[in-house]
C-alpha cells in the first residue's frame, strides 16, 4: 500500500464521520406558539477514537414548524440515561464518572435536576444497595411516576459478599467481632460461574427492580419477581401503583438476547409485591406501552418456534376490563397483505415502539417497521385494526416521539445521513403528514454522482418462496467495465439490509466501488415464510441467492466490471463470504470475512446463541427454542443429548458440518482478509482463526486482524482500523483505480 492511498482513504473516512447520526427525540411546549424539538445525537470523534454524544435543542413555531433558534451542541458523553418527569418540572439524569487515581473504576450517580439547579445527587456506589443500572435496549428503564417523586430502573441484584475458606484473621479482636456479625459475607463462594446474557450483555447476570424515592432519598429494590425470570423494560401503569414490564425466563441457561427476539417471556404486572402474567406462555414479548388515557396497553410478541428473528404481532389489552384478556391488533403475515390506500404490508419486524407512540385520544398508534428494502412507518386505529401507511418518498422514515398529535421522525437513506424531520397527524387523512425537515444539512462529501436502486428478483421455479431482493448502490453510470464490484450478504441471517446510511458503504463507493446489498431468501421484511424458508437450507439457498444477484446486477450496470467482484460480510455474512469463495472460485476475486462463522459443528457448543444449529434441516422433531445455531439444522437446542439416540447426534453433527464453509476450503483462491474480535461470544474468534490457518496451509493470501473487540467490531479504534484495512484490502486486489 502506498502513503498516498492511505491518506485519501482517511481523507474520505474523516469526512464521512462528520455526518451524526441521531438517537432520540422528544417534543416539549413552551407556551401556546412555540415548542422545543429536544434531539440527542451521536459523532465519531477521531481524536478521542469514540463517539461522543450531543444534544441539540430546536425552538420552533407551534403553527408552522419553522425553527426559530437552535441551541448549540451541549456533550452528553457522560450521560447514560435521562428521564424528564410528565410535568415538564424535573429532569433525573444517570450519569457515568470517572473514578480517581486510588481507584480508577467508574462511578454511577443518579442527580435530579429543576429548571434552576441540581436539586439532589445520588451516589449509587456509596448507598450500595445495587450494583451497575442497566443502560442497554433489553432490559434498560427509567421512568418517573406522575408526581415526580419516584424514579424506577433495572440494576444488577447486589448479592452477598464472599471470602474464601481460610483467610487471615485481623489481630484486632474488635474488628473480627464486628465482622462475625455480618450476614452479608459467604465462604467459599467467589468463584462459583454467573451467566450473563451474552454478547453485548457481558456482566449482567441477575437484574432487578430498584426504586428511588427522591422525597425519602431512599433506594430499595422491589420484591415480588421469582427467581427463574428476570425482569426488564418496566413502566409505570396509569394509576401509578404498579409496575408493568417483561420478564425474561433464564433457566437452566441465560442464552444471547441481542438480535434473538425468541427468548421465553411474559409481560407481567406488579403490584403490591406480588407478579402476575398478562401475555400468553410460549411467547417472547418486548416493549410494553400505554395509551395516554390510560385505557390500552399494547406489545410487540411472537411465538418461541422459529428463527431467532421473525414477523411478530402487535397484542393489545383493554386495561379497563376486570379480565385483561389480550387480544390481537396486527398479526404475523405469511407472505403479504393488503392494508389501507392499497399498500402491500409484509409484517411486523421491529423489536420496539417509540417511548411515546400514541396520538393525543389514545385512539392511534404509531411506529416504524422495515418492509423489504426499506424502513416505513405506519398508522393503526386501535379499535378497527385499520393499518395505514405514512407516505413517503423512497428514504427511509423512522418515528422518533409523538406528543398532542405531531412527530418527530429521523429521515435517512444510503445517499443521506439521517436527519430530523416534524410532521402535524390529521386523522381525517391518516396517511399524509407533511414533513418539514428541522436539522440543518452537512455538505461533508459530494455523493452526487452515487445512487441507488431497489432490486427484486424471483425465480421462475415450483419452489414455495422464489423472491428475494437487493439493493445496488454505487456509480449512477460509466464506462463498459469501469468499476469494481463488492457483494455484502447480511449476518444474522435473520435479518436486513434497509435504505439507511452506511459509512462503510459510503467509503467505498467513494473510493469507486459498486456495492450490492443482498436480502437473500431469509430475510426479515417480507413475510414468515420467507424468513423461515433458509431453515435446511443454510449455505445453500442463501448462496444461491448471493450469486443471482451478482449476475443479475453485471447484467443490469454494465459499468460494473465481472473479472473485478469482491465480497465482504460479518457473521453470517461473513459465513457467506467464505461459502462463496469456496463454491464459486473464479466468480469472486477477493474477500474481507468479519468474525465469520465457518464450522457450526464446532461452534455451536460454545456460541452465546448454541440454538443456531436450527437451521440447517428441517424434520420432525422441530420444537421450541430456535436460534441461529440449532437454527440452522432446524432442531430444537437441547442442554444435553441424553435421551437422543447416537446416530442422532452423529447426524446432526455431520449436518451442521456438511453446510459450512470449511468444507469447501480447499477450493479457495481469492486472497482473503480474516478479521475477529477476542470478545466476541457470538462467534468465537475461534472460527476466523481456524480459517485463517486453513487458507494459508493452502497457499492462499491471506492476512488476519485480531482486535480487543467483541461481534461488531465497533468501537471507535477498531472500527477505523478495520474499515480502512478492508478498504485498503479491496483495492490492492480488485485494482479500483482502473
Amino acid at each position: 500500500m502506498s502513503s498516498a492511498q492511505v491518506d485519501k482513504i482517511l481523507k474520505v473516512y474523516r469526512s464521512l464521520a462528520q455526518y451524526p447520526s441521531i438517537t432520540s427525540a422528544k417534543l416539549t411546549w413552551l407556551g401556546d406558539n412555540q415548542l422545543i424539538a429536544h434531539s440527542s445525537w451521536s459523532e465519531r470523534n477521531l481524536e478521542r477514537s469514540s463517539n461522543q454524544k450531543y444534544s441539540v435543542d430546536y425552538v420552533l413555531s407551534a403553527d408552522t414548524f419553522k425553527v426559530v433558534t437552535s441551541s448549540f451542541p451541549i456533550d452528553t458523553t457522560s450521560e447514560l440515561l435521562s428521564k424528564t418527569s410528565f410535568n415538564g418540572h424535573y429532569k433525573a439524569v444517570l450519569r457515568s464518572v470517572p473514578g480517581k487515581d486510588k481507584d480508577p473504576t467508574s462511578k454511577q450517580f443518579i442527580e435530579v435536576w429543576n429548571k434552576q439547579c441540581l436539586l439532589k445527587n445520588y451516589d449509587l456506589s456509596a448507598i450500595d444497595v445495587h450494583g451497575d443500572v442497566y443502560c442497554d435496549g433489553e432490559f434498560g428503564s427509567f421512568e418517573w411516576s406522575s408526581e415526580a417523586d419516584k424514579l424506577i430502573y433495572i440494576a444488577e441484584k447486589k448479592l452477598k459478599k464472599s471470602e474464601p475458606f481460610y483467610k487471615q484473621k485481623s489481630l484486632d479482636s474488635k474488628k473480627n467481632d464486628d465482622k462475625s456479625d455480618n450476614d452479608e459475607t459467604t465462604k467459599g463462594n467467589e468463584y462459583i460461574y454467573k451467566g450473563d446474557w451474552g454478547e453485548q450483555l457481558v456482566g449482567k447476570h441477575i437484574p432487578a427492580i430498584c426504586m428511588l424515592d427522591t422525597n425519602l432519598n431512599t433506594i430499595v429494590n422491589l420484591p415480588g419477581i421469582p427467581d427463574d425470570l428476570s425482569p426488564g423494560q418496566i413502566i409505570w401503569t396509569p394509576a401509578n401503583d404498579a409496575i408493568v414490564g417483561v420478564a425474561l425466563k433464564h433457566e437452566p441457561r441465560r442464552l444471547g438476547l441481542v438480535f434473538c427476539t425468541n427468548r421465553e417471556s411474559w409481560i407481567f404486572l406488579l403490584k403490591d409485591g406480588k407478579m402476575e402474567k398478562l401475555s400468553s406462555d410460549n411467547c417472547s414479548v418486548r416493549s410494553p406501552r400505554f395509551s395516554p388515557d390510560g385505557k390500552h396497553l399494547v406489545w410487540i410478541e411472537r411465538d418461541l418456534s422459529g428463527p431467532h428473528h421473525n414477523a411478530q404481532r402487535i397484542m393489545h389489552i383493554n386495561w379497563d376490563d376486570s379480565v385483561k384478556k389480550p387480544n390481537i391488533l396486527v398479526d404475523v403475515v405469511t407472505k403479504s397483505i393488503t392494508i389501507e390506500n392499497n399498500k402491500p404490508f409484509y409484517g411486523v419486524y421491529n423489536r420496539t415502539f417509540p417511548r411515546r407512540c400514541w396520538s393525543s385520544d389514545s385512539r392511534y398508534l404509531f411506529f416504524s417497521n422495515p418492509q423489504r428494502s426499506n424502513v416505513r412507518s405506519y398508522v393503526l386505529e386501535i379499535e378497527t385494526k385499520k393499518l395505514t401507511e405514512i407516505e413517503n418518498d423512497t428514504s427511509s422514515l423512522s418515528i422518533l416521539d409523538v406528543k398532542n398529535n405531531i412527530l418527530l421522525f429521523s429521515r435517512t437513506s444510503l445517499v443521506d445521513y439521517p436527519r430530523l424531520f416534524i410532521g402535524r397527524f390529521d386523522n381525517k387523512n391518516l396517511n399524509r403528514i407533511s414533513l418539514g425537515e428541522i436539522s440543518s444539512e452537512i455538505k461533508a462529501v459530494d455523493l452526487d454522482n452515487i445512487t441507488y436502486e431497489f432490486n427484486e428478483y424471483q425465480y421462475n421455479n415450483d419452489e414455495p418462496v422464489r423472491d428475494f431482493n437487493y439493493i445496488y448502490f454505487g456509480p449512477k453510470m460509466g464506462a463498459d467495465k469501469s468499476y469494481p464490484l463488492i457483494v455484502v450478504p447480511h449476518g444474522g441471517p435473520h435479518s436486513a439490509f434497509a435504505n439507511m446510511f452506511s459509512l462503510e458503504a459510503s467509503l467505498l463507493t467513494l473510493l469507486g466501488f459498486g456495492i450490492l446489498q443482498v436480502n437473500y431468501r431469509g430475510s426479515t421484511g417480507m413475510g414468515s415464510d420467507n424468513v423461515e424458508y433458509l431453515q435446511g437450507r443454510v449455505g445453500t439457498t442463501d448462496v444461491i441467492d448471493c450469486v443471482t444477484a451478482t449476475k443479475q446486477a453485471l447484467n443490469k450496470y454494465p459499468w460494473l466490471d465481472p473479472q473485478r467482484v469482491g465480497l465482504s460480510g460479518g457473521s453470517h455474512g461473513g459465513f457467506l463470504v467464505a461459502h462463496l469463495s469456496g463454491q464459486y472460485n473464479d466468480m469472486y476475486k477477493a474477500v474481507v470475512a468479519r468474525n465469520p462463522v465457518i464450522d457450526i459443528a464446532a461452534m455451536f457448543t460454545i456460541s452465546d446463541i448454541p440454538d443456531c444449529r436450527n437451521a440447517l434441516f428441517k424434520d420432525e422433531r422441530m420444537a421450541l427454542g430456535h436460534d441461529v445455531c440449532a437454527a440452522a439444522v432446524n432442531q430444537q437446542y437441547r442442554q444435553t443429548f441424553t435421551g437422543e439416540p447416537k446416530c442422532y447426534a452423529e447426524e446432526l453433527t455431520m449436518k451442521m458440518f456438511k453446510c459450512s464453509p470449511i468444507v469447501h476450503a480447499d477450493n479457495v483462491k481469492a486472497p482473503t482478509l480474516v478479521c475477529i474480535g477476542k470478545n466476541d461470544l457470538r462467534v468465537p474468534p475461534s472460527q476466523g482463526k481456524h480459517w485463517y490457518h486453513r487458507l494459508k496451509a493452502n497457499g492462499v493470501k491471506t492476512k488476519m486482524l485480531v482486535y480487543d473487540d467483541n461481534h461488531p467490531l465497533s468501537s471507535g479504534p477498531v472500527e477505523i482500523d478495520e474499515i480502512i484495512n478492508a478498504a485498503l484490502w479491496l483495492l490492492d486486489h480488485l485494482d479500483a483505480s482502473n
